[in-house]
């Protein structure tokens, strides 16, 4: 079979450089659960899959990333990984005490067939779980999705996992901003600081793949949604979910589950986007856009005509996210741009309708 596939000439390609645009669905799980505050990822598979989720996101944001491994053998390879799983909450409670443990599947496990939920109930009767500590896992199989479908699935299972229904809603709105930059979640808490709006971001890694350096190491930074938040989501009045990939599965399970009204959104890259982003805001909320916000948008505005002469009708191909492009592709068109081509690595028909409507 693979033999009909390959070509009988082999050209060199010393010029090309090959990077797929996507990885594995545990890395989007692992990058998901560092968002959780006091929050140790656990890669349910063997060792270098780990080693490879961690030196990925280590390498990227330049911070330590903390994780913890069922170390795979031969045996466990064959028999599965309840044993290995099972020894490894019971160590890692032991030795690192954080306050969730956020298990994530691999090829390996997935391929067994590990039963995550029987193997978590059993860590429980066995009292491998003290009190107030949680175990919560997600299934991300890598040869489905991407890093992105990951993500997503961490995220939704933080609301199935802690999310309580309540009938007496609150002013509070969630956040869930997909999969952004650190800096990124910070600019979105900032923007609904300045219009005076009280929100729950999850996950949020801004205080943990951003944290300050301290003179003494700390295993946990002080950063992350805390699982007193996660456990108030079903309270809040709204869910804003950023990017219909990575955060709109959320959104839909905490509206079932809790009955939280939800707005799906583009990132707010870009002007059009970050107009609906703030105007949705303001209507949720009940406020009014502070004349700060209004005058960032000014400038904004500003430079996008004081450069329009050099950016007019050039075409653009871009590459990336799904959630990123979507919103790239509006703001070039706001620049009078023309995204011509766009690439990503994970799949979807949605993406496909928001290519058609912004192209």
């Amino acid at each position: 079979m693979l033999l009909r596939h390959t070509q009988k000439e082999i050209t060199p390609r010393s010029s090309l450089a090959v990077n797929p645009a996507k990885t594995c669905q545990p890395v989007g799980a692992m990058y998901a659960a560092l968002g959780m505050n006091r929050c140790l990822p656990h890669s349910h598979g063997s060792q270098g899959c780990c080693a490879y989720h961690r030196s990925t996101l280590t390498r990227h944001y330049k911070e330590p990333v903390m994780a913890a491994t069922s170390s795979f053998t031969e045996g466990s390879s064959v028999f599965g990984g309840q044993s290995n799983l099972l020894q490894s909450i019971d160590n890692i409670f032991s030795i690192y005490d954080p306050d969730v443990i956020a298990i994530h599947t691999t090829c390996l496990s997935e391929t067994i067939g590990d039963d995550m939920v029987q193997i978590i109930a059993k860590a429980s009767d066995d009292g491998k779980i003290p009190k107030g500590k949680t175990v919560i896992h997600t299934n991300t199989p890598s040869y489905i999705g991407s890093h992105v479908t990951g993500f997503s699935n961490m995220v939704r299972n933080m609301v199935e996992y802690f999310a309580q229904p309540e009938e007496n809603k609150i002013r509070t709105l969630n956040i869930i901003p997909g999969w952004v930059e650190p800096a990124d979640m910070s600019e979105i808490k900032r923007i609904c600081g300045m219009m005076k709006i009280e929100t729950l971001m999850f996950p949020d890694t801004s205080g943990t793949l951003a944290a300050p350096l301290y003179r003494t190491k700390k295993m946990y930074p002080d950063g992350g949604v805390t699982v007193e938040q996660l456990k108030r989501v079903g309270m809040s009045s709204a869910t804003i979910a950023l990017g219909a990939f990575a955060s709109l599965p959320a959104a839909e399970r905490l509206d079932e589950k809790a009955e939280v009204p939800y707005h799906a959104l583009d990132l707010p890259i870009g002007l059009t986007a970050t107009d609906k982003f703030i105007d949705t805001l303001r209507k949720v909320a009940g406020v009014e856009v502070p004349p700060e916000v209004m005058y960032e948008r000014g400038r904004l505005v500003d430079l996008i005509c004081d450069t329009h002469q050099y950016l007019h009708n050039k075409r653009v191909a871009l590459w990336g996210d799904p959630d990123q492009l979507v919103a790239l592709s509006q703001f070039l068109l706001d620049l009078d741009m023309q995204p011509v081509y766009a690439v990503t690595g994970t799949p979807g028909q949605l993406f496909e309708r928001h290519e058609n409507r912004t192209g």
